[in-house]
């Protein structure tokens, strides 16, 4: 062995391995040094390592095999050893090795300290990121039975907004934690599509009155562990570990926020307001009907909501959640908003005596009075203004809180500040990134004055991927279709939307409406039958009925529906009040009583056909402008002036961008005599296709004010070319329509 390795060095192998690992090393070093400087990857020093380290062993069989000799490189047993030059190569290569010695420790002190120092920096950056963010991810229930889905869901509801009362900690709202419910996807990929930091997660085991509740906090990017417990507890024990398990986390992400260790009052994380076990379970029972969001669901809330509160009726997050629930009678219908006002306001109140500071009470509260102040006052009005101010200051308390930048959204498109309103629902979606409604009136906004079907489109399918059977985001697909000018594909998807809630009656109204415009009344009268046998006496319902007699111009009928709908004080959903103010007075025209028509809106409402009289609210200024209508038609021509001049007042504060409106102008502008202008405006208004303007029929072949405008050879032009499309986009309907029958 001795021999051998005084062989190895008679032959110089040992320096040319040294020489070589060491040139390997300086090679290494230059990439990871320089290549970051020039944006270039440093992974390539791994090819480079692997293509050295197969070079090593054959460089040494080289450097045993072969020398180094003045007349070139000779192979070792051909060398004549008395003419052997081994020793000044082996010279050659020690002061070769300290060059390169001296290179590598040049490169090592450059590195350490002009170019470490900013290194480190970034290194500590990334190595102590800000938890200043969390998801909480659906606990997985364990107990081995479906019908306990309920209470998993309910913790998992319950520890979301205790932590989303703190300020200062962003938290992933529940639409977004919940769309990856049952779902194997990976903590980083959950962490980054949610925009947080941390993930809590965890299991739950029920059986009987006991539970067990397994929950971990985790650092999305590392998977390291900041927090975890195991808690074997009874069911009345359920608050006591509700509130320790938020508190930790609180309290592990407080430290990062604030870069110190939390005292006990550093953190206060607030509770449901209950101790009842039972009302508890009552509360999540309510809470799964709740989020449905369905017309059958949402009264199965009220009802059990309503039990939770009889066992402890001091539960302030049961009353919030049955006021939320109200509002989304509201939204569906069920309710009109009066109605739905009245039972909210009480809860809220209650709410609010006991806990002032109650940030989703606030934010609901804001959020009722701007739309009160916008439907009564106009969105630009003193009162509209107020409202939304406060609504900006409840966000302030409440960024965690989604529904506060829809409403802000709704609060700015209202005004025609729709780049405004898509930057609400943009700040809304990163705080919410999978929220479904927020994605709806995205979609919403995209598809109207901004003009963006395509971007529409895509919010609305990202909408659908996240809750596939909520008919709002998939009815909205129909309106994408029908704006496209896809008739038949648009129905398909309203056809869709009605069969996954076949409870609610305004979709198959809406659908009936289409028909009507698209001339297609059997098809119309069939969804209209169906409406009228789930809710008759609904404005959607009665609205269609009176539009059905408008466009067959039976008007002695319709004077007589329209009527008693002004009287029972029927809501303008979808259009319904003013549908039946406008066909009321255009019926009494048509039948050549317009004379009759103001006394009728004094009985309704005193004072109003008065040229001082100051409107109250929308609903009155859309009533006077229609009765200007019947005045000009009745000769009162200085009373109808006055009337108007004062409305335009009312409108420039409640409206300001009423005078944008086309079709609303022309009709200004034949009340004040002014044909030409009329003209122009209609013209401007039927000019847009088909798609945009389906109600182009009832706006001017049956509105008695408007029909003069149809003898004006342009006008009448662009109608025969309206009804000529609309008689190929029917055609379309139909054709689609007994596929479908002749398939079943």
């Amino acid at each position: 062995m001795t021999g051998f390795v005084a062989e190895l060095r008679k032959r110089n192998v040992l320096r040319v391995g040294a020489a070589y690992l060491l040139v390997g090393w300086l090679v290494l070093q230059f990439v990871d040094v320089v290549f970051p400087m020039f944006g270039l990857d440093e992974a390539l020093g791994r090819p480079i390592l692997i293509v050295m380290l197969i070079g090593l062993p054959i460089t040494l069989i080289l450097a045993w095999v072969f020398e180094l000799t003045p007349e070139g490189i000779k192979k070792e047993k051909d060398v004549d050893r008395s003419q052997s030059v081994t020793q000044q190569t082996g010279r050659m290569l020690d002061r070769s090795i300290i060059v390169i010695l001296m290179l590598a420790i040049g490169l090592l002190l450059i590195d350490k300290f002009a170019l470490q120092p900013e290194i480190e920096i970034e290194t500590q950056a990334l190595e102590s990121p800000r938890l200043d963010s969390v998801a909480v991810l659906p606990f997985v229930n364990l107990s081995g039975d479906d019908d306990n889905e309920y209470f998993s869901d309910g913790l998992t509801e319950t520890l979301l907004h205790m932590l989303a009362q703190l300020p200062e900690l962003k938290v992933a709202a529940r639409t977004s934690v919940f769309s990856f419910k049952g779902k194997e996807v990976d903590i980083r990929e959950i962490a980054e599509q949610l925009g947080v930091a941390t993930v809590l997660e965890g299991s739950v085991q029920r059986s009987g009155d006991t539970v067990r509740i397994t929950a971990q906090l985790i650092e999305a990017e590392t998977g390291f562990h900041l927090w975890s417990q195991t808690f074997d507890r009874s069911l009345d024990d359920i608050f006591v570990v509700q509130d320790e398990i938020a508190t930790n986390v609180a309290e592990k992400l407080q430290v990062t926020l604030l870069g110190e260790t939390p005292t006990d009052s550093t953190v206060v994380v607030a509770s449901l307001g209950t101790k009842d076990s039972q009302a508890y379970e009552k509360y999540l029972l309510a809470l799964e009907q709740k989020n449905i969001g369905s017309y059958g669901s949402l009264p199965i809330a009220e009802g059990i909501f309503k039990e939770a509160l009889s066992i402890d009726p001091g539960f302030l997050e049961a009353k919030v959640e049955l006021a939320i629930t109200y509002s989304f009678h509201a939204e569906t219908g069920l309710l009109s908003n009066d109605e739905a006002d009245a039972k909210i306001r009480p809860l809220l109140d209650q709410v609010l005596e006991v806990k002032p500071e109650h940030a989703r009470a606030l934010g609901l509260l804001a959020a009722i009075d701007w739309r009160i102040a916008s439907q009564t006052y106009g969105p630009g009005s003193d009162q509209a203004v107020k409202a939304e101010a406060d609504l900006k200051n409840v966000l302030a308390l409440n960024p965690n809180n989604s529904e506060l930048y829809f409403v802000l959204a709704n609060a700015a498109a209202a005004s025609n500040r729709d780049d405004e309103a898509l930057e609400w629902l943009d700040e809304g979606l990163e705080r919410d990134p999978l929220s479904v409604r927020l994605l709806l009136q995205r979609g919403r906004l995209l598809l109207g004055r901004l003009e963006r079907p395509d971007e529409a489109e895509e919010a609305f399918a990202k909408g659908r991927e996240i809750a596939p059977e909520w008919t709002a985001v998939i009815f909205s697909s129909g309106f994408v279709a029908f704006n496209q000018e896809r008739y038949a594909d648009g129905v398909n998807w309203f056809q869709r939307a009605m069969a996954v809630d076949p409870q609610d009656h305004e979709l198959p109204a809406i659908i009936a409406r289409f028909y009507y415009q698209l001339g297609l009344p059997d098809e119309g009268d069939e969804m209209l039958r169906r409406a009228q046998a789930l809710a008759p006496q609904e404005p959607a319902t009665r609205s269609l009925e009176l539009l059905r007699l408008l466009r067959a111009d039976n008007h002695e009928r319709a004077v007589v529906l329209a009527e008693r709908m002004i009287r029972d004080g029927v809501g303008n959903r979808y259009g319904a009040y003013n549908l039946a103010v406008s066909g009321y007075a255009g019926s009494m025209i048509e039948l050549g009583r317009a004379d009759a028509v103001a006394g009728f809106f004094e009985s309704v409402q005193p004072g109003i056909s008065a040229p001082e009289y100051l409107p109250s609210s929308v609903n009155e200024a859309f009533m006077r402008f229609v009765l200007v209508q019947a005045l000009v038609k009745s000769g009162a021509y200085d009373t109808a002036n006055a009337i108007l001049e004062s409305l335009e007042k009312f409108a420039d504060i409640a409206f300001p961008a009423w005078r944008e409106n086309e079709y609303v102008m022309a009709t200004v502008s034949v009340a004040l005599g002014d044909r030409e202008a009329a003209i122009e405006y209609a013209l401007k208004d039927l000019d847009q296709p088909l798609g945009h303007q389906l109600g182009w029929s009832t706006n001017y072949q049956h509105v008695a004010w408007m029909k003069p405008l149809l003898k004006d050879e342009r006008v009448a032009l662009r109608i025969s070319e309206l009804e000529a499309e609309t008689l190929a986009a029917g055609n379309e309907v139909r054709a689609m329509l007994a596929e479908q029958r002749a398939a079943l």
